[in-house]
Order: C-alpha cells, then structure tokens, then sequence
C-alpha cells in the first residue's frame, strides 16, 4: 500500500473507532469526503470488511434479516421481537 493509503487507511480508523465502527461504508466516504471506491478499496486491503456496518438493502438481499431478527431477539428478549418486527415490516 502506498504511503497515500496508509494515510486514508488511518483517516478511516480514526472516524470509526470511537464509533465502535457502527457506521456504514458510503457514511464514512461522506464525512471524509473522499469517493466510495477508495474507501471501499482500503477497507478490503486492509481487510476490514467485516466491522462496518451492512445497510439494510445488504441484508435483504443475502437473507440477513432472518439473522438480525434472531440477533436483535436473544439481545432484547423475546418480548422486543414483536416491536422488531412491526419496524422491519415483517409479516405475521
């Protein structure tokens, strides 16, 4: 990588740390101001891709509501899961 990656790399770090990296990859383009495809390229060298948050049309498309929907359950007890699903719009 070169020093000029290494420098974008830290920017990135810098904003999702304190974050907990809770934030998605087109957010972090936008308040570095800098395009989605240099974001998107240094997170995958520096292999990265697996803390940022997915967005919701991510999910849908590989089945991860299912898993969410779990996840959200056994974090917020079952009596969320109805809440849960009345926000995802899942049917009854």
């Amino acid at each position: 990588m070169t020093p000029r990656g290494h420098a974008i790399a830290f920017r990135i770090w810098q904003f999702c740390r304190p974050l907990g990296w809770d934030c998605t990859l087109s957010k972090v383009a936008e308040e570095l101001d800098l395009p989605i495809a240099t974001v998107r390229a240094i997170i995958k060298l520096k292999n990265w891709g697996g803390r940022l948050r997915m967005t919701k049309t991510h999910y849908r498309g590989s089945g991860g509501n299912d898993y969410a929907l779990s996840v959200d359950a056994v974090l917020c007890g079952s009596g969320q899961r109805a809440a849960v699903d009345e926000y995802v719009g899942v049917a009854q």
